[in-house]
Formats: structure tokens, C-alpha cells, sequence
């Protein structure tokens, strides 16, 4: 255990040659979106490093060695005086506007990475989101990569800078005394403290990370609406809040583990500087200058700034180094995701999808990781314009099932084929366009109401084709109550005059989506769960009037969908334990027939009461 624990460290400590590949693999990124944004952070290092080298060392050596061999008051001040006004007055104009220009840039950087980041997370499989180890990776993948890709770019500037202040700073004191030189460059003795801190903190935020994303969780269900009603009218705040404060401990826990090492790496790091290199040649230099007298006062003031600057220039040199090399740690999180290959992508030859017949052919599946089976040995077919009826009790593995007809997961055992050809050997996005479905878990998006129904970007003639998409759903009236029609917001959450829909309306509004888009597969996964019995009954009928010509499967546990069906499976067990029309299956007199008049006679207990009361 230790063993691979040393390993998994080990592996954090990345090579030179691996922290050049990272970065380059983020500055490309950068490079390419905002050229012009980057050349102005080498230029302004440059001009930097030049002003302060002016303003710091060489002007006060010019005072002090002017003064001390008799130069006139006058023309050193107005020298001095020019020499420090022009570089800090093009410093306070360059600085803030070359700011503004890194601003815009950020922004660029940060929407082509994420932009990136999102199109990758749209080609991974549906299981990855599943797993806890993959999502971990995506979170740090989204979490820090921007800012870091954008402070790599500080990094490598500033190290750029550093080397000139080096050159310079050297030249200076080397012309003085090549001993200077040494006492500058002791502090690199702690360079590699310095690594080992970068790959502690990594350690430290990947371990903080998962307790961090649980607090946020908690946080994130508070003040949502969503949960609003569950948290007042239950104990889930208790249970929340306790989840909420297991995670906090274990940040203050991770904080406890490595704050400590941190600290004294710190200390070591920066003791070599501050407690040692300056004292020493700040010694040397007053020695040549008091005691043997073969240093000028000038000098000495230059030797006593200088040496600190070098040492500096030296140490930023290895810290932006071991700075790309911490951001390298996070770069290799962000390439691992990118780099990922979906398993569920398209063949080097894969066929466009023809419409036709869907058959699966003893289809099982489970997930990753489990060993019960959610389908065993399924088989049917969904002609091409069939009205096909999944039912079954919640858990029977209807969704599931749907789940492999759009192939969001590949079949564990069997085949699913359309018009003969496997479903793996056709192209997926194409593929997967052929159908307009209804989630049972659908999801309303703060956008109007027109971009829920069309859940893509506007075209002409839109308009009228969400308007007739709604009447079909029988959200129409409703919608047009709203103060902006089509164009009203939905909820608040960005405008305070969105509207806030009731469930059964908001699934109305997800159901019109199936009407608007044009394609010859319908899934409707519970649609009519929000619904009441007439709007369930005037959404089938609505349905099957915008269906025609087209197959459609309902996914539902109410078996009053079934009944217009041109085939029926029903499902238990993950299993197909009968099939055939409403007719048939009611002749049969099994489980269908027996859970059809169940439902039956709840609707006829219902009337009756409801008769009874009205007497």
C-alpha cells in the first residue's frame, strides 16, 4: 500500500522535460487566442525590469559616485531627475493600459479553454459522469485551469523579465567583484525545497478538492429553489447541514495534514535568502568599503541593493520555474480529460443512419461496477412509423432501456440494430438526431420560452413553429398569459420578471420540444407524470396526431397510454414478460390485464367519490 502510495507520488513530481510539455501544451492555448495580449507581457516585463534597474541601482550609484568625486549639484540632480521621471511616468500611463488589454484577453483565453473543456464533456460517455473518480477529474479539469493557464503566462514573462534583471544585476556586481556573484546565488541551495512544497501544495488542494465540491453541494441545494419546499417541509436541513459540516472537517483536516510541512518549507525557503546570502554580503561590501577601503560609497550602496535584487532575480528564476511546474500538476489533470478517448464514438467507416426499423436482439445491460443486471435477454422491434408502449412499474427498466435506444450506453450482452446495422457501426450524432424525446426528469433552462421548446440556436420562420409545437403540448394558453409571450424568461434566476411555471406546466413546455423538432423517432419517457387524467388524455391524442408518420415509443408505468399502441412490451424485472396490442395482452389476462384494471378501477373509485361529495 505504501508502496504504490510512494508511486502515485512519485509520479506528482513531474520532470523537466514533462513541465515544459504541460506548459507548452497551455501557452499554445493562449498564444493562439490572444497573440497580441502576450507579447505585451514580455514587453512590459522588459520595460519593467529596465525602469526599476534605472530607478533602483544605476541612478542612486550615478548620485553618490557624482557627489563623491565633485560633480556640479545641479547638473546630477536634473540628470537624476530625468533618469527617474521618464520610466516612472510611462510606467503609470503603459501599466494600466496594457491592464486592459489583459482583461479582454483573459476573457478570450478563458472561453476558448472552457469552450473546449465543454465540447469534451459533451463526447464522453454518459458513465463517466457516473463514476466519482472521472467526475474528480473534470472538477479539477473546470476548476483552476483557466487562471492558471492565464498565470503561467505571468510565469513565463516574469521569468523572461528575471533573466534581464539577472544580466543586468550580474554584469554590475561581477564589474565590481565577481565575488558578489556567490553570495547572490546561495539561495538556489533551496530550490529544491522549493519543489517539494509545489508538489505538497498539489497534494493538498487535489485532497481538499472532493471535501470542497460536498460542502458546495450542501450550499448549492440551500439556496436553490428547487429544493426550497423539501428543505421547509422536512428534517433534509438537519441531514444537510451535517453533511455540509462533515465536509468542512475534512478541509480543516487536509489544512491540518499539510499546513504545517508547508509552513516550514516556507520558512526554509526563504530563511536562505533574508537570514544568510544578505547579511553576508552586505557585510563583505561595508568590509571593502570601511575597512579595506577599495569599495566607494556609491558602490557599496549599489553591492548592498544589487546583491539583494541578483538574489532575487535568482530566486524568481527558480520560483517561476517551480511555479510552471505546480501549474504543470493541474495541466496534466486538465490533458488527462482532454485526452480521454470516448468509448462510444464513431468507427473510422461509420455509415450515416437510414430511417427504419429499430430491433434489439437479447439485449442486457448493467452498469459499471454492478453485477445485478438492470435488462436480461430483451427483445423487440419499433417499425418505422409503430406507436410502441413500454410499461411497467417504476424500476422495471423502461428508462434504462431508452437510454441504449439513443445510445447514451452500449449494450453489456446482445445487439441493437437499425434497418440491419448495428447501431455501434453508424454515426452517432447523426444517429441520435432521428429522435425528439421527453426526459421523465426533463429540465426547464433560464432561457425563454421559445429557446426551451427549440433547445437550439434561433432560425427564420421559428417563431410560428414554437407556437404550433405549444398548442400541441397544450401549453399554448398558458404561455401566452405570460406579459412577453414566447419571449418570457423562465424563472429567476436571471430576471426577475421570469416566470415560474407549475410542474405540469413546465413539462408541457419540455413536451412541445418533441413536437418542434422534425425527426422520425418520438421517445416519450413519463411524459404525463405531472399530468392530470384530461391533460394526460388531450397530450396523447395531441401526440399521436403530430406522430403521424413517425414511430413512437411511450415510456410509462399508466397503462392508459397503452391503449391506442400498435405493440405493447411490458417490462418487470428488467425483463419483457409480455407483448402483443391492448387487446391481446387484456386477453391474455396476465400481469398487464391485471395491473390495467387495477388502474382502472382507481380512476371509477375516484368518480364515484368525487360523485358522492358533489352530493
Amino acid at each position: 500500500m505504501k508502496k504504490d502510495k510512494k508511486k502515485k507520488d512519485n509520479k506528482r513530481r513531474l520532470s523537466f522535460k514533462m513541465v515544459v510539455k504541460d506548459c507548452a501544451y497551455a501557452l499554445k492555448m493562449i498564444v493562439t487566442t490572444s497573440p497580441f495580449a502576450f507579447l505585451l507581457r514580455f514587453f512590459l516585463e522588459l520595460f519593467n525590469t529596465l525602469a526599476s534597474f534605472i530607478v533602483g541601482t544605476y541612478v542612486v550609484r550615478y548620485i553618490i559616485n557624482s557627489f563623491e568625486t565633485g560633480f556640479d549639484f545641479k547638473t546630477v540632480a536634473l540628470s537624476a531627475a530625468v533618469m527617474i521621471a521618464v520610466p516612472l511616468g510611462l510606467q503609470l500611463v503603459i501599466n494600466p493600459l496594457i491592464t486592459i488589454v489583459e482583461d479582454i484577453a483573459f476573457i478570450k483565453v478563458e472561453r476558448k479553454v472552457l469552450g473546449r473543456l465543454y465540447d469534451k464533456c459533451t463526447e464522453v460517455e454518459l458513465a463517466c459522469f457516473e463514476n466519482p473518480e472521472f467526475y474528480d477529474k473534470y472538477v479539477k479539469a473546470t476548476g483552476e485551469i483557466t487562471w492558471r493557464m492565464w498565470n503561467l503566462t505571468w510565469a513565463v514573462t516574469n521569468l523572461f523579465g528575471a533573466i534581464v534583471g539577472m544580466l543586468l544585476y550580474g554584469s554590475l556586481l561581477f564589474t565590481m567583484d565577481p565575488a558578489f556573484i556567490i553570495f547572490a546565488i546561495l539561495p538556489l541551495l533551496g530550490t529544491f525545497i522549493k519543489r517539494k512544497a509545489n508538489v505538497l501544495w498539489h497534494k493538498h488542494t487535489t485532497e481538499d478538492k472532493e471535501h470542497h465540491r460536498r460542502a458546495q453541494y450542501a450550499q448549492r441545494v440551500f439556496y436553490s429553489g428547487d429544493y426550497a419546499k423539501e428543505i421547509r417541509l422536512s428534517n433534509a436541513r438537519e441531514l444537510l447541514l451535517e453533511r455540509y459540516e462533515k465536509a468542512s472537517d475534512g478541509r480543516v483536516e487536509v489544512v491540518k495534514k499539510y499546513g504545517v510541512k508547508e509552513a516550514f518549507l516556507e520558512v526554509a525557503h526563504t530563511s536562505l535568502q533574508t537570514i544568510i546570502t544578505n547579511p553576508l554580503a552586505i557585510a563583505y561590501a561595508v568590509y571593502r568599503t570601511i575597512v579595506s577601503g577599495t569599495l566607494g560609497m556609491g558602490d557599496c550602496a549599489v553591492v548592498i541593493n544589487s546583491v539583494s535584487s541578483l538574489t532575487g532575480t535568482f530566486t524568481q528564476i527558480t520560483d517561476r520555474y517551480f511555479r510552471a511546474h505546480e501549474h504543470a500538476l493541474f495541466f496534466e489533470d486538465f490533458r488527462s480529460f482532454m485526452d480521454y478517448e470516448p468509448k462510444m464514438k464513431d468507427k473510422e467507416h461509420a455509415s450515416s443512419p437510414s430511417r427504419g426499423e429499430i430491433r434489439l436482439e437479447n439485449v442486457s445491460f448493467k452498469y459499471d461496477g454492478s453485477e445485478n443486471y438492470v435488462l436480461k435477454n430483451v427483445s423487440m422491434k419499433i417499425g418505422k412509423n409503430e406507436k410502441i408502449a413500454l410499461v411497467g412499474h417504476n424500476g422495471a427498466g423502461k428508462s434504462t432501456l431508452v437510454k441504449l435506444l439513443l445510445r447514451l450506453y452500449d449494450p453489456s450482452e446482445g445487439q441493437i440494430t437499425l434497418d440491419g446495422t448495428p447501431l455501434y457501426e453508424l454515426k452517432l450524432e447523426e444517429y441520435r438526431d432521428m429522435f425528439s424525446v421527453v426526459f421523465q426528469d426533463f429540465k426547464i433552462i433560464s432561457l425563454s420560452v421559445a429557446e426551451n421548446v427549440l433547445m437550439r440556436p434561433r432560425q427564420e420562420g421559428d417563431e410560428k413553429r414554437v407556437i404550433e409545437a405549444l398548442k400541441g403540448s397544450g401549453a399554448y394558453e398558458r404561455i401566452m398569459e405570460l406579459p412577453n409571450g414566447i419571449e418570457t424568461m423562465l424563472t429567476k434566476e436571471f430576471d426577475e420578471d421570469g416566470a415560474v411555471l407549475s410542474v405540469g406546466q413546465a413539462q408541457k413546455v419540455a413536451i412541445a420540444h418533441a413536437f418542434v423538432k422534425d425527426a422520425p423517432f418520438i421517445i416519450l419517457d413519463e411524459p404525463s407524470s405531472a399530468l392530470d387524467p384530461i391533460a394526460e388524455n388531450e397530450m396523447y391524442n395531441n401526440m399521436m396526431k403530430a406522430g403521424e408518420g413517425k414511430a413512437m415509443i411511450f415510456i410509462s408505468h399508466r397503462l392508459s397510454s397503452a391503449v391506442s399502441a400498435d405493440r405493447v412490451y411490458m417490462l418487470e424485472n428488467g425483463e419483457v414478460i409480455e407483448s402483443g396490442t391492448h387487446a391481446e395482452l387484456m386477453a391474455m389476462n396476465g400481469k398487464y390485464a391485471d395491473m390495467f384494471k387495477k388502474q382502472a378501477q382507481n380512476y371509477v373509485d375516484i368518480d364515484r367519490e368525487e360523485g358522492e361529495n358533489e352530493q
